[in-house]
């Protein structure tokens, strides 16, 4: 990860923080980076969540939510990039959310869509985004707006 990187993460976070509180009623929601440095099991497990998927992967998510009512609790991921996206980008949060299924996904990067572009709107390969064991789920694609500081959501591919 880059400093560029890093510096996305408060303001990243804090989006996800007010995105998650309004679409997850009835749900107490934490957002964390602290997953960009420490495994995703070691951060869960020092919230006092379970997550048999992922113990021992040592997956490193930039920007993880979590979701929790009652003993159910639920998983958002947001994968960030301070550069223009590729597929090796869209490659790795695949891999998580193949592994761990969390509810939501997103891949988000302060440049754009980059080479990403060309396979989603002219290839038309959204089918890349699906992912989840029990429904189809897609991941989520965004240029990140340095001056609203939220994703800017006329590039949120696919539209849901």
């Amino acid at each position: 990860m880059s400093k560029e990187e890093e510096k996305l993460y408060p303001e990243i976070k804090e989006w996800l923080q007010n995105y998650l509180t309004d679409k997850y009623k009835g749900y107490t929601v934490q957002t964390t980076y602290e997953t960009s440095r420490r495994n995703l099991d070691v951060v869960l497990k020092s919230k006092g969540i379970n997550c048999k998927e992922a113990i021992g992967l040592q997956i490193k998510v930039d920007i993880v939510g979590i979701l929790k009512r009652g003993n159910d609790f639920k998983l958002v991921f947001v994968e960030v990039k301070d550069t223009d996206l590729t597929l090796k980008d869209l490659g790795q949060l695949w891999g998580y959310t193949q592994l761990i299924d969390p509810i939501e996904s997103f891949l988000i990067s302060s440049k754009g869509l980059g080479r990403l572009s060309h396979i989603l709107n002219v290839l038309k390969r959204e089918d890349l985004l699906k992912f989840g064991t029990k429904t189809n789920k897609f991941m989520q694609i965004a240029k990140w707006d340095k001056v609203r500081n939220c994703i800017d959501y006329s590039s949120l591919t696919p539209k849901l």
